[in-house]
């Protein structure tokens, strides 16, 4: 059975890396459909075009993908639900009694993808290099490299959709006065020379990726041999009326009462009222297992104006692999 992946593209970039990782490279088993924007990632996986989509979530030193975040803001939460009228929805992950639908997909797995920017470009001399492009994110990774003596300081910095495009605007230009920022995977792919190997700031650099779909993906064979900590994440978003004193505590206040650990909490603008926002939480545990997840949601949701469970999924032995590092 073959297996259709969409992604961020085109093909080359960390995104398509992340793909790899989940899903292996055997294209007679899976069918990858690079996509324009993160958004089409999210369209496709609606419509059911694809079985999986691949989305960056948060990197380790610039924090988190806005665009991803904010889609999945629009998309769950049932009172922004008018920007996509859509067939494939559900109400059964919704836990708030104004709450109408939201869709069918969740958060089924993640992956952590190790950054490495190279410096590639056809130039024979630094000195002849005009234009040097990459990612908008990427140039407060390699500021350090960019501020050496050898890159010079005239060449412009051009931002490109992705480290992959970059790639592709340097073997496009003939008189090879342009370089790029980008990934091993685009030096391969368009046959650029590597003038300097891992240009980033940190050595640690990691991106988190999310995979969208309806079911939990098949385990790559490197994880099943590697991921031995059998932990899961259950993933939620909710808002709350910004006018009541103390909401967020008590919120987070019924989860201590139960002894669940959230790993994290993030906010994004609500775009349903001024300098309200939604919330983002990641819990240590499994939903459909612990009823200790299971009372700490129920009771916060009575809180919330709105509480969404956006996916219950396994923890990536690559977390445990990049936390580690960083020690």
């Amino acid at each position: 059975m073959t297996i259709k992946v969409a992604f961020l593209g085109p093909e080359g970039t960390y995104t398509h890396q992340a793909v790899i990782q989940q899903f292996g490279n055997d294209r007679e088993h899976v069918q990858i459909y690079p996509a324009k924007s993160i958004g089409d990632c999210f369209r496709a996986i609606n419509a059911e075009d694809v079985d999986y989509a691949v989305v960056p979530f948060e990197n380790s030193t610039n924090g988190q993908v806005v665009y991803t975040y904010d889609l999945i803001r629009d998309w769950f939460i049932p009172s922004l639900q008018s920007k996509h009228t859509q067939p494939n929805i559900s109400s059964s992950t919704v836990l708030s009694p104004s709450a109408t639908s939201v869709p069918r997909f969740k958060i089924v797995a993640e992956q952590f993808v190790a950054i490495h920017h190279n410096f590639l470009t056809n130039a024979e001399n630094l000195e002849d290099i005009k234009t040097i492009y990459s990612h908008p994110q990427v140039w407060t990774q390699v500021g350090k490299f960019l501020s050496s003596k050898e890159i010079p300081a005239h060449a412009a910095k051009i931002d490109s959709p992705s480290t992959s495009k970059a790639a592709e605007l340097v073997y496009e230009d003939k008189t090879n006065t342009t370089a790029c920022i980008s990934s091993q995977m685009s030096a391969d792919l368009y046959g650029l020379p590597v003038r300097f190997p891992n240009v980033e700031d940190n050595v640690n650099n990691t991106t988190r990726f999310l995979v969208l779909g309806y079911k939990e993906p098949p385990t790559p064979p490197k994880d099943e041999e590697d991921d031995k900590s059998g932990s899961m994440v259950t993933s939620i978003i909710f808002t709350l009326n910004h006018d009541d004193p103390g909401a967020l505590c008590d919120v987070l206040i019924e989860f201590k009462k139960n002894g669940v650990s959230l790993t994290s909490i993030n906010s994004r603008p609500s775009h349903l009222k001024q300098w309200q926002y939604v919330f983002f939480a990641e819990i240590v545990g499994d939903l459909s297992s612990d009823h200790n997840i299971e009372e700490s949601i129920r009771e916060a949701s009575k809180t919330c104006q709105e509480l969404v469970i956006l996916g219950t999924f396994k923890r990536s032995w690559r977390y445990w692999s990049s936390a580690s590092s960083k020690e």
